[in-house]
């Protein structure tokens, strides 16, 4: 009888043992308590980022020495005196500055989790947002409600209210890459496609006046087609949605400011070839642009031709199905001219801002693609690596050639032996 009952016993503490381990998994979401009437109201990521707040009471809330963060690690205490009007908002700004209403972080569109306490360290509010593209918010609709959604549009400091503008998610179009008599469908997909009361394509060709396509939904799609162009030219569009709330929002979303555009173009392809990269480099050939050796990946460029060619306005790209990824600036011939039977080195090391000859992204050692595309699209050359070895290059034999080899002494900027 004792037996049973130490062993009953046992069983309970070991129950209630594993019901308490449970309880402090340091992964079990917290509820946010929302008594304060306080809420992380509006989200914007792509930019000039910032946080709306709103105050659901009658009276002023004083926040001063409430905390905001994305990092626990690196909360942000709001100074005193901060305050949130009654029924309405505050906005902070999230710029790395550390004072007032700016915070010591910034936000990623890719998205992330915002969270807010009270001055004891009581969780009031968190926001889970996702990817938001430029020109779109992430927001309670309406203002304090519990139904959050993108917007494809932002308002900072006002009310959001009672429901949100469609937002585009992706546009795509087929050809990538159009050439002359070519009809050109464009795609949208939406966030989502509840309160879409319509979606309309605008396009003009060579600066004349802007013509409408109404998209028609096929699937989880808004689709409309371009019509075919006889003659060389800039074609220029893009994407307007309007919602059952009257609001609209445009892609990209400064239109028509900035518009989505492609080239009808039957130059002659300029006589230039990839001929040596490395892409694994911690020791050899360093980049000096920052002011000290860098390591980066690099591509080198060859003309075969005998005329100069001036690469401003071309790409290069690691992916040889998006040819627009890096676009060489077209402010300083200078430096980005080849001369016949000379070469161009680029450093793919993702700091553009060092110079017309640094690319916004690096080369994977593991293997990709390296190509360079005419201003057009059109790709000039293209070549597809497998894994590469540290510090050994990749290139043709000789300059130009249709051999490709690895060089354990690279060459950049001098004939491939």
């Amino acid at each position: 009888m004792i037996f049973r009952f130490l062993r009953l016993l046992f069983q309970t503490v070991l129950l209630l043992g594993t019901l308490f381990f449970l309880s402090c998994d340091p992964k079990e979401v917290v509820t946010p308590a929302v008594e304060e009437g306080l809420f992380i109201n509006e989200i914007y990521a792509s930019g000039e980022d910032w946080i709306e707040l709103y105050n659901s009471l009658e009276t002023s809330k004083d926040i001063g020495g409430y905390f905001i963060y994305d990092n626990a690690a690196t909360k942000y205490k709001l100074p005193s005196g901060t305050a949130v009007p009654a029924k309405g908002f505050l906005v902070l700004l999230c710029n790395d500055l550390a004072t007032g209403l700016n915070t010591n972080f910034k936000l990623t569109s890719g998205g992330e989790t915002v969270y807010l306490e009270n001055a004891q360290g009581v969780l009031i509010d968190r926001i889970d947002f996702p990817a938001i593209s430029n020109g779109q918010s992430y927001g309670r609709y309406p203002d304090g409600s519990s139904n959050l959604a993108v917007s494809g549009n932002t308002t900072q400091g006002i009310s959001n209210g009672n429901s949100q503008t469609p937002a585009v998610l992706t546009t795509s179009r087929v050809p990538l890459v159009p050439g002359l008599n070519q009809n050109v469908s464009v795609s949208v997909n939406l966030v989502s496609n509840i309160g879409a009361a319509s979606v309309n394509m605008l396009y003009r060709f060579n600066g004349g006046s802007y013509s409408t396509l109404v998209m028609t939904l096929s699937g989880s799609a808004y689709i409309a087609e371009i019509p075919a162009q006889s003659t060389t030219g800039k074609m220029e569009y893009y994407i307007e949605v309007t919602g059952t709330n009257g609001n609209k929002s445009y892609e990209p979303a400064s239109a028509p400011a900035k518009v989505l555009d492609y080239l009808l173009n039957i130059d002659v392809l300029p006589l230039l070839v990839i001929n040596e990269f490395l892409a694994y480099n911690t020791s050899c050939c360093p980049d000096t642009a920052g002011g000290v050796n860098e390591f980066d990946d690099w591509i080198e460029i060859y003309n075969i031709g005998i005329q100069s060619v001036n690469i401003g306005g071309m790409y290069l790209s690691d992916n040889k199905n998006n040819p627009f990824k890096h676009k060489i600036p077209t402010d300083n011939p200078a430096a980005t001219t080849i001369a016949p039977g000379g070469y161009l080195l680029l450093w793919a090391d993702n700091t553009p801002n060092q110079g017309p000859l640094h690319l916004d992204f690096g080369l994977s050692n593991a293997g990709e693609d390296v190509g360079l595309f005419y201003i057009d699209g059109r790709t000039i050359d293209v070549y597809t690596f497998g894994a590469q070895s540290e510090n050994i290059s990749f290139g043709r034999v000789t300059d130009g050639a249709t051999t490709w080899k690895s060089f354990a002494t690279p060459t950049p900027g001098k004939t491939n032996q």
